[in-house]
């Protein structure tokens, strides 16, 4: 008796939601169609948005010398520099020309540092054994230069949907018996410290990737910038301060493709702009190259009474000369082809 007047209740509900999903016409299903996907309807309203009113669904299209920059020379060196999204023009431009220094000068002379612990865990829970791992990865690039406004020549610049900048330059060192306090002191340090800890199936990375700057000029008070980037898991964090300034944007879909793209791949998405992965990727690449030429230096392994520890360290220190020979969009990825030149 239940049994069939519940399903008598479900064969009314079905036939009452099929009612309501076929109540449309075929007229009015076609003007709202039209209304979501033609004109207006194809932009996005973002009020935290500050310079940008409407933004399109469809993803910047960055230029071909993004993906394929000039290859560098022992003589001069091209770097790419991006603004935060969300700019004026003029700031964009300044605040992507700043970049775009400070990478040519690390390009062109960097001194790479690198050191990973790795620890391995046995313990006992009760009557069971237990084991984890925990991976600490530091890196850091440093390096400093004289230059002067004949040393840079902005070579090409994009402006993006999202009011960011992109801007190519090349960079000609001064010789170093003409540098002198007259010139600008250009100075930058890349650092990317990450954690990977695991207890059996439980696992959690965490890691923060941070350029800061500054061009100290003579007669004038130096111009500075941070970027950082923090994740934790599935939930990340950008600050960026400029100047002295900080600048927030809104966490959006940001989407960027290549123009020799098929028109159905899928864009490169990022939160937090493209500065942010362009950043966190270098970093993290850099790292991973490094860390195959790293020498274990240590090896201590401990002992307790309900616990056993074992603790390697890796290292590597070097200077060399980096080459950006062609940069590439992945899945949820940015790859670059960088050829590492010892010093």
């Amino acid at each position: 008796m239940n049994k069939t007047f519940t399903t008598s209740v479900l064969i009314i509900a079905l036939i009452s939601l099929s009612t309501c999903l076929f109540a449309q016409s075929k007229e009015e299903f076609e003007k709202i169609f039209l209304k979501e996907t033609e004109g207006n309807g194809s932009e996005i309203k973002h009020e935290q948005f500050k310079t940008i009113t409407n933004l399109s669904y469809y993803p910047d299209t960055l230029p071909n010398w993004f993906f394929n920059p000039p290859l560098s020379t022992n003589n001069k060196t091209y770097a790419v520099g991006i603004s935060d999204p969300d700019l004026p023009a003029e700031q964009a431009v300044n605040q992507a020309t700043f970049r775009a220094k400070t990478m040519a000068i690390l390009y062109n002379r960097v001194q790479i540092q690198y050191f990973r612990d790795v620890y391995s865990l046995e313990f006992t829970e009760g009557k069971y054994t237990r084991y984890g791992q925990r991976f600490d990865t530091y890196f850091k690039l440093s390096s400093s230069g004289f230059a002067d406004s004949t040393c840079f020549i902005i070579e090409n610049q994009h402006i993006t949907r999202y009011n960011e900048a992109v801007v190519l330059l090349s960079y000609t060192p001064i010789e170093p018996s003409k540098a002198n306090m007259n010139n600008d002191l250009i100075s930058t340090v890349g650092t990317a410290l990450y954690i990977e800890a695991q207890i059996e199936d439980a696992f959690e990375p965490q890691a923060e990737y941070e350029f800061t700057s500054i061009i100290r000029s003579p007669n004038s008070a130096p111009l500075s910038a941070t970027f950082t980037y923090r994740e934790k898991g599935n939930r990340f964090l950008s600050i960026s301060e400029y100047q002295g300034q900080a600048h927030r944007f809104p966490l959006f879909t940001y989407r960027y493709a290549n123009p020799n793209w098929n028109s159905n791949t899928k864009p490169l998405v990022s939160y937090n702009g493209l500065w942010s992965y362009f950043s966190k990727k270098f970093l993290r690449q850099l790292a991973l190259e490094t860390e195959q030429s790293s020498v274990k230096i240590r090896t201590l392994d401990e002992g307790y009474s309900s616990q056993m520890r074992n603790l390697s360290r890796e290292v590597a220190i070097k200077n060399a000369k980096l080459q950006i020979n062609g940069i590439e969009f992945g899945n949820d990825s940015i790859g670059f082809n960088i050829n590492i030149i010892d010093l």
